[in-house]
């Protein structure tokens, strides 16, 4: 019996006999078949031992001398070895126990101790061997008593450490086919409670529920089983790597080489093996080879401490060489001609196997094992290490992979968050700058230009987003100055104090202030009101008077818990508001996605209080591409064909928005290309020029541009307006804007208007057209995109 039965209370009745087999060579004695003479030979002489074939028998029974010649009989018909019991790990016990009547002399060396007790771990797996000892006998009990049959548990692996320091792994076997199960009485009624037999996943069996309903002391087991155990310690040491693999990034450096340490001593079988795993990493033709990516080489943390210069070039030169796996075995003799035999031979070692790590063909690291007794290895043991090999592979080349994101992550931090289709300049600008400095000059960083870009900026902006920030602000301050009113006016009635005329005055003055004020200028006042005058005398008059006590809480209940003040209607408007960026957003990014396959372009977008983005295209962006004056035009035709698609999503989605909000759009037009550079203060790209710095300028001001002669913003819901200071510009669009209406997409009307002087911006021309409002066809967004000339 287990520590889980003990603990649960449970008693197995386990009896042990031979029936079920001797019934087995009957039925087999009768068949027509060469081996009917062997079941004749077996019932024949079984005959001559009585007391094997009472029931129950004791374990005394089988091993008296009388009997053993009998015994012998039944394990020959069981066990058909012909020689090879040095091999099969097998043994016979009662019914669901494991303590062997008889096993082989493997079974013996791997699982028995010195007084024939079964050895295994059961401390670390008894909740493991109680779960697949209780399905396996509630499985015999479902078959032979009610007809039911369902999965069975999966087979138990054990690791057990061995004497010589690596583990092996076991999966055991169980097979039941001579146990019997036999009521003792009455037994439970199953035909209400089917389900308790319908599982299917090992997972789900309801030990608890099958243990109350149908108790295993209404059952006896008689006869025998057979347990088996399969080495499977290359497998599992293989799979259990592929495991950590898979989870490398949530494991320790150390943990891992633990694990491979133990894999390789576990596949070899060798003990006293030291192993190391050197990470081998090659950039641009260049192998990077640093202390810290070589402190798991065994080799070198051995040989190389400080001052071993010599040392440490000689085993890097001799571990980047590895090209297919080698044996050193004749390191003594190595010793007197090469400088690094000498070292290894006074760290005692004999022979090391060098083991190449590869992927892709590239050679990714190095598995060193080394041996302190000759004779240790023979090159079989490479075969056996092809197991591994793969795996360490995988693991080292993420490791590469992390150092290459490391370098990227670093041109990132000392330029921008680099769009990838230039990418390929501020490598070469890199690479540039790391080369000069390994020649001893004083890098600088070359100039990042890219000339003759042409420009595309649009905007997304929510409608009068201070006001209505302001407005969901100021709504917040009065719902919570009107509460904390009602509530002195009630206390009133309870305690006739001075102070309450003087809070009550206060409110109504703050009232007052609020409608006539900018909300900011009162907030930090009344919230200061809130913290220090009304919350210390709410929380006395709540104590001090029983009929405030609700009022009390429900306005402290109404308060956001990290600003003590309510925040129902701002909150309202910062949800709608993050509502349509998203949308916005979103949208946008799967636009880009499409895009960029027409033609490779530099696109980065802005989050305010909407969306607006910039958008640079030209011939200096790219390296491997032809650019076209034709993807210009397909660009401006999508970019009017998003906004109207983003009036529509918008629209679909105001009535699901807790704050009513509505969205404006606005394209810049700008046909002349300009010069763009990267920063290195401000780690961004900005334009270059005077003229291109009025573009810049331009961009800033007509968010609140006004039409001439009037105080109408250009920039309306539903209305996607174009400003444009070239009449060219002007013609271009309105073709655009004619396909889409006759696509039925914009509405026939189109404003031709002059907008007001803004500072440092004149003579600004716009083209204003309404979207019409019907449901979008979604996928026609990117259809221009798919029909772009190739470069």
């Amino acid at each position: 019996m287990d520590r889980e039965e003990k603990s649960r209370g449970i008693n197995v009745a386990s009896y042990l006999d031979f029936k079920l087999l001797f019934e087995q060579w009957e039925k087999l004695m009768d068949r027509s078949s060469p081996s009917t003479c062997l079941y004749h030979d077996y019932i024949d002489r079984i005959q001559a031992y009585p007391e094997l074939q009472k029931s129950p028998l004791q374990r005394d029974d089988v091993y008296r001398e009388e009997n053993k010649l009998g015994f012998g009989i039944i394990l020959s018909s069981l066990f058909p070895l012909s020689g090879q019991e040095e091999d099969k790990i097998l043994a016979l016990t009662s019914p669901f126990d494991y303590s062997p009547i008889y096993c082989t002399p493997a079974f013996q060396k791997e699982f028995l101790d010195h007084a024939g007790e079964m050895n295994i771990p059961m401390d670390f797996y008894h909740k493991k061997v109680f779960k697949q000892k209780m399905t396996q006998i509630y499985g015999l009990i479902f078959d032979q008593i009610y007809g039911k049959k369902f999965i069975g548990s999966e087979s138990l692996v054990f690791k057990i450490p061995s004497p010589e320091g690596y583990s092996k792994h076991f999966q055991f076997q169980m097979n039941l086919q001579y146990v019997k199960v036999v009521p003792k009485g009455t037994i439970p009624d199953l035909s209400q409670a089917s389900d308790l037999c319908n599982v299917g996943d090992v997972d789900s069996y309801e030990l608890d529920r099958w243990l109350k309903e149908i108790p295993l002391d209404l059952f006896e087991f008689h006869g025998f089983t057979i347990l088996e155990a399969q080495d499977l310690t290359l497998a599992q040491s293989v799979a259990n790597l592929n495991e950590m693999v898979l989870h490398q990034e949530q494991v320790s450096s150390d943990s891992f080489m633990e694990l491979v340490e133990d894999s390789v001593k576990s596949i070899l079988r060798k003990k006293g093996l030291k192993v190391g795993l050197a990470v081998l990493q090659t950039i641009n033709g260049r192998m990077v080879m640093t202390e810290s990516r070589l402190a798991y080489s065994y080799l070198i943390k051995q040989l190389c401490g400080e001052g071993c210069g010599e040392s440490y070039q000689a085993v890097l030169e001799l571990l980047a060489k590895v090209e297919k796996p080698i044996l050193l075995n004749d390191l003594d003799l190595a010793k007197k001609e090469v400088p690094l035999g000498v070292k290894v031979s006074e760290m005692g070692i004999k022979e090391i196997i060098l083991y190449p790590l590869k992927h892709n063909n590239d050679l990714v690291g190095v598995l060193e094992i080394c041996a302190p007794e000759s004779g240790t290895f023979d090159p079989g043991m490479f075969n056996t290490l092809d197991y591994l090999a793969p795996s360490l592979s995988i693991a080292l080349n993420r490791q590469a992979e992390l150092l290459d994101q490391k370098i990227k992550g670093i041109i990132r931090k000392n330029f921008t968050a680099i769009h990838p289709v230039v990418e390929w300049k501020f490598d070469e600008i890199a690479l540039d700058y790391v080369l000069k400095g390994e020649e001893g000059e004083e890098p600088e960083f070359q100039p990042i230009v890219f000339n003759e870009v042409y420009p595309f900026y649009a905007a997304v902006d929510v409608k009068n987003s201070s006001i209505e920030r302001n407005k969901a602000t100021q709504e917040d301050l009065q719902l919570q100055l009107k509460m904390g009113k009602d509530i002195l006016v009630k206390a009133k009635e309870y305690q006739d104090l001075p102070l309450l005329d003087k809070l009550i005055d206060q409110i109504e003055e703050f009232e007052t202030r609020i409608n006539l004020l900018v909300v900011g200028e009162e907030e930090v006042k009344i919230a200061d009101f809130f913290h220090f005058e009304l919350d210390p005398t709410f929380q006395h008059l709540k104590e001090q008077n029983e009929g405030l006590k609700d009022l009390c809480e429900t306005y402290q209940s109404s308060l956001d818990p990290k600003t003590g003040i309510v925040n129902k209607n701002r909150k309202a408007f910062e949800q709608s508001l993050a509502k349509l960026n998203q949308i916005v957003g979103s949208y946008l990014d799967q636009e880009e996605t499409n895009i960029q396959k027409m033609f490779p372009h530099y696109f980065e977008k802005f989050k305010t209080d909407g969306i607006e983005y910039n958008i640079y295209i030209g011939q200096s962006l790219v390296k491997d591409r032809k650019f076209d004056p034709l993807y210009l035009k397909n660009l401006k035709l999508w970019q009017l064909r998003s906004l109207v698609s983003i009036v529509h999503r918008v629209s679909a989605a105001k009535k699901e928005l807790a704050h009513e909000l509505d969205v404006t759009q606005m394209i810049l037009a700008h046909s002349t290309p300009i010069s763009i550079s990267f920063r290195l203060d401000e780690r961004k790209f900005d334009v270059e020029g005077a003229y291109n710095i009025r573009y810049e300028i331009i961009k800033k001001r007509i968010d609140k541009a006004l039409i001439k002669g009037t105080r109408e913003r250009l920039n309306q819901p539903g209305k996607i307006a174009i400003v444009y200071s070239q009449t060219k510009d002007a013609r271009e669009y309105q073709d655009y804007i004619h396909f889409l209406q006759k696509q039925g997409l914009l509405t026939s009307e189109l404003e031709e208007v002059e907008l007001e002087d803004m500072q440092g911006v004149y003579g600004m021309k716009a083209l204003r057209v309404t979207v019409k409002d019907l449901e979008p066809n979604l996928s026609q967004d990117s259809k221009l995109i798919s029909e772009g000339k190739e470069g």
